[in-house]
C-alpha cells in the first residue's frame, strides 16, 4: 500500500475529531439536527484550520440517514457508503484557482438543475473562491441567491477581503480560527502514541508552535521530524529540522541586546550563522523571546500561557525583571520592523545585524522612543548622582570652560524641574546670563538679583518653594549656593532665603559680584 501523509491519514471524518473550531461545529450541528440547512455557506480563515474538511463532513452529514448525536454522518448507511465512492457526483469539489473563468461557472450552473443521485442534497464545494474572475462571480450570483432546493453551495477562501460584497451578503459566513498550541500538541500526542513513536513533550510543543495555528503545517513538520529523529523525536532534533537556535542561546542573545552589549550580540549572531541556522528564523526567535519577557514581566500566570520548560521559564522570568516595558517594546519593535527586509532582502544577516546594533544602542535611534530612552537613562543617573562632578577649577582654566560647566549644572537642575511638571518657570531660569552662573568648589552658584531684570527669579520662585526645595535635593551631592547683593531689597532677600534655605544664601558686598 502506498504511503499516506499524516495530514491526509488523520484528516477528521466526523465533527468530534475536529479541533479548535467548536464555535462553528456547534452551529452546523444544530442546523443538521433541526434541518435548518442554508443554501450557501462561506468558510474563511487561515490555511490548514479545517475549512475543506468541515465542508466535506457537513456535506455528508446533511445527506446521512442516521446522523450521530454530535451531527456527524454515521458512515454506515447506504447513502454514506455511496458518497464515499469517488465516482459519486452528489458532492462536487471545485478548485477556483484553476477553474476561475466564466465558462467553468456556466458549465457548473448547467449541472445545478439536475437532482442528486442518492442523497437529499447536491453539494458544491468551491475552494479558494476568491480566485474567481469578476465575470465568473457575476455569473454565479443569481444562482447563489436562489438555487434549487436540492443544492447547497459551500465556498472556502483564505482571503475573504477579495470576495464581492454581493456574494458575502448571500452566504452564511463562518470564520475559522487559528488552532491553539495546546490543542495541536494534544493531537500530536494522540497521533504519536498511535504510531508508537517515542517523543519528548517539549518537542511536540515546539512542533505545534512552529505550525502557528495551522494543523496541516504541524502534521507535515511532525512527519519530517519522525523521519529525521528516527527512534525518538527530541527537542534538539525538532530545532535542527526547523533550522532554529536553542531557546537558551536566543535568550542569551536577547540578554546581550537589552544590556547594550553590541560585541556580545554580534558574536552570538555569528555563532548561529556558522552553525548553518537560518538568520530569518533567528530574527523571529528573538522577537518571540522579547514577547515572552513581556509576558513574564506583566502576567502572573505567564508560564501557563507560554508553556515553557521550567528551567527556561525561570531564566526568562529573571531577565524580565531587569528591564521595563518601554525597553522591551523598543527592542521588539526594531526587530519586528525588519521582517519585510529579511524576507525579500538579498542579505538577511546584514539586515538582522543592523537591527540588533540599533536595538543595543538607543543613541542610534532618532525616533521618539529612542529619545525617551536616553532621557530616562539621564534621569536615572541624575537621581543616583552618577553624572560627572566638576571639581575646583585650576587657575589656568579659562573663564569660558567655567561658564560651560555652570551651564551644564543648570541643565541638570532644569531637567529635574521638568520631571516635576514645571515648564513655564524654565523661562525665568533661562534668562540668567552667564555672568550669573559660576562653579565654585563643586558648588553651582546662582547670583540672584532683581536689578536690571524685568522678570527676576526672586519674584517667581517663592510660588514654587516646596517643588524647588525637592528639586535641589535630587541633585545629590551638587550643592546649590545663592549669592545676593546686600543692597537687594530686604523683602527679596527674605524670599530667596525662604526658597533656597537661609544656609545656602550668602550676602555679599554691593560693590562686588563675587562671593
Amino acid at each position: 500500500m502506498a504511503y499516506v501523509s499524516l495530514y491526509r491519514r488523520y484528516r477528521p471524518n466526523e465533527f468530534s475529531s475536529m479541533i479548535g473550531q467548536q464555535h462553528i461545529i456547534r452551529t452546523l450541528r444544530n442546523q443538521i439536527m433541526t434541518g435548518a440547512i442554508s443554501h450557501a455557506y462561506l468558510f474563511t480563515g487561515s490555511r490548514g484550520t479545517g475549512k475543506t474538511t468541515t465542508a466535506k463532513i457537513f456535506a455528508r452529514a446533511i445527506n446521512c440517514l442516521h446522523v450521530k448525536e454530535d451531527g456527524s454522518p454515521c458512515g454506515e448507511c447506504e447513502i454514506c457508503k455511496a458518497l464515499a465512492d469517488s465516482s459519486n457526483m452528489d458532492i462536487i469539489e471545485m478548485d477556483a484557482a484553476s477553474n476561475n473563468g466564466v465558462d467553468e461557472i456556466r458549465y457548473l450552473l448547467e449541472k445545478v438543475k439536475f437532482a442528486p443521485s442518492v442523497g437529499r442534497y447536491k453539494v458544491y464545494i468551491i475552494d479558494e473562491v476568491h480566485m474567481l474572475s469578476p465575470q465568473a462571480f457575476n455569473a454565479l450570483l443569481k444562482t447563489l441567491e436562489e438555487p434549487p432546493e436540492h443544492v447547497v453551495f459551500i465556498l472556502a477562501t483564505t482571503e475573504v477581503q477579495k470576495i464581492l460584497p454581493t456574494v458575502l451578503s448571500r452566504c452564511q459566513r463562518f470564520d475559522f480560527r487559528l488552532v491553539p498550541t495546546q490543542e495541536t500538541t494534544t493531537l500530536l500526542q494522540r497521533i504519536f502514541d498511535e504510531l508508537k513513536v517515542v517523543y519528548d513533550k517539549e518537542a511536540l510543543t515546539a512542533i505545534a508552535e512552529a505550525g502557528e495555528g495551522c494543523v496541516r503545517d504541524s502534521l507535515s513538520l511532525a512527519e519530517m521530524c519522525i523521519s529525521y529523529c528516527g527512534d525518538k523525536v527530541t527537542y534538539d532534533g525538532v530545532l535542527d529540522v526547523l533550522g532554529a537556535t536553542s531557546p537558551e542561546a536566543v535568550l542569551d542573545l536577547a540578554s546581550c541586546i537589552l544590556a547594550g552589549d553590541v560585541e556580545g550580540s554580534l558574536k552570538r549572531i555569528d555563532d548561529t550563522a556558522r552553525e548553518g541556522k537560518s538568520v530569518k528564523v533567528l530574527a523571529g526567535d528573538i522577537a518571540k523571546t522579547l514577547r515572552n519577557l513581556l509576558y513574564c514581566r506583566n502576567c502572573n500566570n505567564a508560564n501557563k500561557i507560554l508553556n515553557m520548560p521550567r528551567e527556561l521559564f525561570a531564566k526568562t522570568n529573571e531577565l524580565s525583571m531587569k528591564y521595563d516595558n518601554s525597553k522591551l517594546l523598543r527592542c521588539m519593535e526594531i526587530i519586528c520592523s525588519v521582517d519585510g527586509d529579511l524576507r525579500y532582502g538579498s542579505n538577511a544577516r546584514l539586515v538582522l545585524e543592523t537591527a540588533v546594533v540599533k536595538a543595543c544602542d538607543e543613541y542610534c535611534s532618532i525616533d521618539a522612543q529612542g529619545v525617551l530612552m536616553r532621557l530616562k537613562n539621564l534621569e536615572a543617573k541624575i537621581a543616583q548622582g552618577q553624572f560627572a562632578v566638576v571639581s575646583a577649577a585650576p587657575s589656568a582654566e579659562s573663564s569660558v570652560s567655567r561658564m560651560d560647566a555652570a551651564e551644564k549644572m543648570l541643565v541638570y537642575l532644569l531637567n529635574t524641574l521638568k520631571k516635576r511638571g514645571m515648564h513655564v518657570e524654565y523661562a525665568y531660569f533661562s534668562k540668567l546670563n552667564k555672568e550669573q552662573l559660576e562653579i565654585k568648589d563643586n558648588n553651582l552658584v546662582i547670583k540672584a538679583t532683581s536689578q536690571g531684570q524685568k522678570d527676576s527669579i526672586t519674584f517667581y520662585l517663592t510660588d514654587y518653594e516646596n517643588v524647588l526645595r525637592e528639586a535641589f535635593k535630587d541633585l545629590g551631592h551638587i550643592i546649590v549656593q545663592v549669592e545676593v547683593k546686600e543692597d537687594e531689597s530686604k523683602q527679596n532677600i527674605e524670599n530667596i532665603k525662604k526658597v533656597f534655605g537661609a544656609d545656602k544664601v550668602n550676602i555679599i558686598n554691593g560693590g562686588s559680584n563675587n562671593g
